[in-house]
């Protein structure tokens, strides 16, 4: 299971390298311009370039180093397409919107499927094992719609 606070923490990374991706091609830029406006032969790029360059390496290094194995997901273009696509469906509310997003009918955000609130037993698999209704954040994950008979026993 992924950890939210690093998955968070790779979002604001990544947010970080974009910007300073931008900031590397506008100080490249100022580079490039002063030294055609002096008819240099030449351009000198500053420290500061060297600095988001390095700074750059930095979070593709942590990116790296906090890899983690996606969880199988569900989608439309996987040979399970129509039936992931059904699952995925589940939580709309009866104006078609998912739980926790804008519905100007439920109110401001939708309730979900007044059926189906996460945690709903709503079928049972081979071995006996409860499929369940899966908190909004972990629909997309296979493994959270099954619930092991010993977790169902303590429920």
């Amino acid at each position: 299971m992924t950890n939210p606070t690093i998955t968070d923490l790779r979002r604001e990374l990544d947010k970080a390298r974009e910007a300073l991706k931008a900031t590397l091609v506008h100080l490249a830029h100022h580079a490039e311009a002063n030294a055609a406006l002096h008819c240099a032969d030449r351009v000198m790029y500053s420290p500061l370039h060297a600095k988001v360059y390095a700074a750059i390496g930095q979070i593709d290094h942590a990116l790296a180093r906090t890899d983690q194995p996606a969880a199988p997901t569900l989608d439309s273009q996987s040979s399970d397409g129509p039936w992931a696509t059904l699952l995925a469906d589940l939580d709309r509310c009866e104006h078609g919107r998912h739980q926790g997003d804008a519905c100007g009918s439920c109110g401001p955000w939708s309730h979900g499927n007044p059926h189906l609130k996460p945690g709903s037993v709503i079928g049972y698999g081979l071995r006996g094992d409860a499929i369940v209704m899966p908190a909004r954040e972990f629909k997309h994950n296979p493994t959270a719609w099954r619930l092991r008979l010993d977790e169902e026993a303590q429920r």
